[in-house]
């Protein structure tokens, strides 16, 4: 069983994220939006999209609504997000210390309205309307899976024709790959390129990977999304036929638990990353629910929380609705599981064997698609 002693590396991680942030410029943000059909005093919030927390709230008057706070030379992600009757309206930002403002209609969200001042959102646009196609591609594809599954049209020869190494919907995946490839790029050493290298590093072998983050500069390697390539680049993957890797987290009761504790060697195991702020990891529970009573005698599963909230911990592993084991670190995202796991989004399982083997691992939630989450483990696990 391979050890999960790095305690060097994480301090290292901790200071040079200190640093880095330090480092950077401090200022302010304003946001100012001009957008019309909407009635007075109807609510606006600006939030936090990496944690969904509330950061400003304002109300139109006349079509018009402001935002303000602060900020460092680093963009961040935000949500204008509109809750309105029967409907909510959103759109995401990727701004700094910059004034911008947002104009259109109410028919505009989410990604047809006109953001102007920020050259960090301008190259969020243009890589949106690069990939705009192959995202509708990939949405009509499902959407003719589904249809054909429900209407019992679907057999072998259309599985192997979309689902196959080399069917339709694989095709279309590859070639939207290839232009997330070419804007990273096109746009090394951006602030935008970064994220979007963050964000897709699982499709890079390791190799091609270090070679495109050597390109950007050492400001932005020390930024938080470059500090986590770096530490996704310094753990190996865990590939199928892999023993797990053995870490140490706490439980719903406060004490200290191993991963190494749940193998029995009868039983498989699900270790599940998820936080309730993901709303498919919410979406989730049920299946989880229903896996854990009916295969309480040939699985068990763990939760890991991958956020550091307590109270969020202690909201997601409620033992009346989720009675299985959970587990945290309070380092959440910047800690040794979350790292040498390789979690790039949630939820991310990784099935195990009894004897502790890795069977299969994927990200994301299916729920009464060709790609079902329950039916996937069901069958991984031999039960259908």
């Amino acid at each position: 069983m391979k050890k999960s002693y790095i305690l060097i590396g994480f301090l290292a991680f901790t200071l040079l994220s200190s640093f880095s942030f330090s480092e950077l410029s401090k200022g302010h943000f304003s946001i100012k939006g001009d957008i019309s059909g909407f009635e007075d005093n109807t609510k606006v919030m600006l939030l936090n999209a990496e944690t969904n927390t509330v950061l400003d709230t304002a109300f139109v008057k006349t079509n018009r609504f402001e935002f303000s706070g602060e900020a460092t030379s680093e963009p961040q992600n935000f949500v204008v997000y509109i809750p309105v009757e029967n409907n909510m309206k959103y759109t995401y930002l990727f701004i700094a210390d910059e004034d911008v403002t947002v104009e259109g209609s109410i028919d505009d969200f989410p990604n047809n309205l006109t953001v102007k001042g920020s050259l960090h959102h301008s190259l969020k646009a243009a890589y949106d309307k690069r990939v705009a196609d192959y995202d509708r591609e990939l949405n009509t594809c499902k959407t003719k899976i589904l249809e054909m599954q429900q209407q019992k049209q679907w057999n072998d020869s259309l599985q192997h024709e979309y689902l196959g190494e080399k069917g339709i919907l694989n095709k279309i995946v590859a070639k939207k790959t290839a232009e997330e490839k070419q804007f990273i790029a096109d746009n090394s050493d951006t602030f935008y390129g970064l994220q979007i290298l963050y964000y897709k590093k699982a499709n890079y072998k390791d190799k091609e990977l270090k070679k495109v983050f050597s390109k950007f500069s050492k400001t932005l390697q020390n930024t938080k999304n470059g500090i986590a390539i770096q530490a996704f680049l310094d753990h190996p993957e865990i590939k199928k036929g892999d023993q797990f890797v053995d870490f140490e987290a706490l439980g719903k009761d406060g004490s200290t638990k191993k991963l190494s504790e749940q193998f029995d060697g009868k039983k498989y195991v699900l270790l599940d990353f998820s936080t309730p702020t993901c709303p498919n990891s919410v979406k989730a529970i049920p299946m989880l629910q229903n896996l854990n009573e009916k295969y309480s005698e040939s699985l068990n599963i763990v939760t890991f929380y991958t956020e550091n909230k307590i109270e969020h911990f202690n909201y997601f592993s409620n033992p009346e609705t989720s009675p299985w084991d959970f587990m945290w670190t309070e380092e959440g995202t910047e800690g040794f599981p979350y790292f040498r796991y390789r979690v790039n989004s949630t939820p991310t399982y990784y099935l195990f064997s009894p004897n502790g083997k890795l069977i299969e691992k994927w990200s994301g939630f299916q729920q009464g698609y060709y790609d079902d989450t329950q039916s996937k483990i069901e069958n991984l696990i031999g039960n259908k």
